[in-house]
């Protein structure tokens, strides 16, 4: 009998313990499962957070996964930029954190606060005043992102008034190496990077190039030379920036690079080169002490710029002409072709930009006040379908690619 009983035991515990397997396997294999793919929005319709609170739920109808949006605070002495010489007033920022405090989210999971990477007039590397104040303006946007419930910032490189990356025009370059320079430029990304994460740990930060900048430089053997091509580079100096980031960032801190020069691609294959440039070839501008780093935190990223493809770029524009060579199904076709294989090679992140396009109707008073191009959001809900359900895009589109280079340089 007492044998019976205990058979009857270690059957109920097997029993027990086969259910909880069966309980535990799909969260264990949750852990490994790849990143959504996630299209964010930015462009010249960037909401301030006062638009945002107010208008959620008609922008959490387009499909995106969230927006890069901006803060009133800090904008007073001089808007967005993040290298200036003078420190903002927090109260600045309390209007910003009441609104997004108000604001529900549901469907915009991911959403980014604008950082302008522009040196204001005489700003200085070398200026210990000038970085601290840096510093304290950095930590303040991060602690109102962090408590407002965004992901991160998103760092926009692409100096609009003063460059901070090209050595030649910098302040001290008449007395100081490029190397001088690298050193310091890379002390300042750790400082940068350390002031971002004692606010917000697990801080992710949406860059619109990295790397994905330099492939033409990337590829050249000699260290010596590679330097040199870069103390000439209109952004020589990012990379010391990053290399700097990598030296100080925690592990949960992630960086994304945009790859902005994705505008423009065409043809698949641009895509895959692109992703093989920002995680192989890209490594020859990472201090071999920061590659592990750098191979596990910084994800690879594509950009779309919606105008290009649908004909909204002035014809003056030798580089933006193609598009109004093409029929309005053949622009919708280049847009979803590109938003597919955008969120197809992506570790993470696509971010779709715009100037003359108005997804949310920021832009009273211009003459793109709620432009969409009939197509448009049809293209990228068709792409983004395709790529959740694992199917393929099931076109191509080199040939009207050519037909319309062909009417193009036929002046038709």
């Amino acid at each position: 009998m007492l044998q019976k009983l205990t058979k009857g035991v270690k059957y109920f515990m097997r029993l027990q313990l086969f259910l909880l397997v069966l309980l535990l396997v799909p969260l264990l294999l949750a852990q490994y499962e790849r990143p959504k793919k996630k299209l964010i929005e930015y462009g010249w319709d960037v909401p301030y957070t006062d638009f945002v609170r107010r208008h959620i739920g008609d922008m959490e109808k387009r499909p995106f996964d969230g927006i890069v949006l901006r803060f009133k605070g800090g904008w007073k002495a001089s808007p967005a930029h993040i290298f200036r010489k003078s420190v903002a007033d927090p109260k600045e920022y309390e209007e910003d954190l009441k609104n997004l405090k108000a604001t529900k989210f549901t469907r915009f999971t991911d959403n980014f606060v604008l950082v302008w990477g522009t040196r204001e007039k005489d700003w200085d590397w070398f200026n210990e005043n000038d970085w601290k104040a840096t510093e304290k303006n950095i930590r303040l946007i991060a602690s109102v992102a962090k408590a407002g419930g965004l992901v991160g910032i998103c760092f926009d490189p692409e100096p609009y008034d003063g460059n901070p990356w090209h050595y030649p025009s910098l302040l001290n370059a008449k007395t100081k190496s490029f190397e001088d320079y690298w050193k310091r430029v890379r002390e300042c990304g750790a400082r940068f990077i350390r002031a971002l994460q004692s606010e917000f740990p697990n801080i992710r930060i949406l860059t619109f190039f990295q790397t994905s900048i330099f492939p033409d430089i990337v590829d050249i053997a000699d260290p010596a030379k590679r330097m040199e091509s870069l103390s000439q580079h209109g952004y020589g100096l990012l990379p010391a920036f990053l290399n700097g980031m990598l030296d100080a960032a925690n592990s949960q801190v992630i960086i994304i690079d945009g790859n902005e020069p994705a505008y423009y691609y065409r043809d698949p294959d641009d895509y895959f080169r692109a992703y093989h440039l920002m995680r192989q070839r890209g490594l020859s501008l990472i201090a071999p002490e920061n590659r592990k780093k750098y191979t596990l935190q910084v994800q690879a990223g594509f950009a779309l710029y919606l105008d290009y493809y649908f004909g909204l770029i002035p014809k003056e524009y030798e580089w933006g002409r193609l598009s109004h060579f093409l029929a309005p199904d053949e622009r919708t076709r280049w847009c979803e072709h590109n938003v597919y294989y955008a969120l197809y090679t992506t570790d993470e992140y696509v971010w779709c930009y715009s100037e003359r396009m108005d997804w949310w109707g920021t832009q009273k008073g211009s003459d793109w006040y709620g432009l969409i191009p009939q197509g448009a959001e049809e293209a990228i809900r068709s792409a983004r379908n395709k790529i959740d359900k694992g199917e393929p895009l099931g076109f191509g589109i080199k040939d009207v690619i050519e037909a319309g280079q062909t009417r193009m340089h036929a002046g038709q």
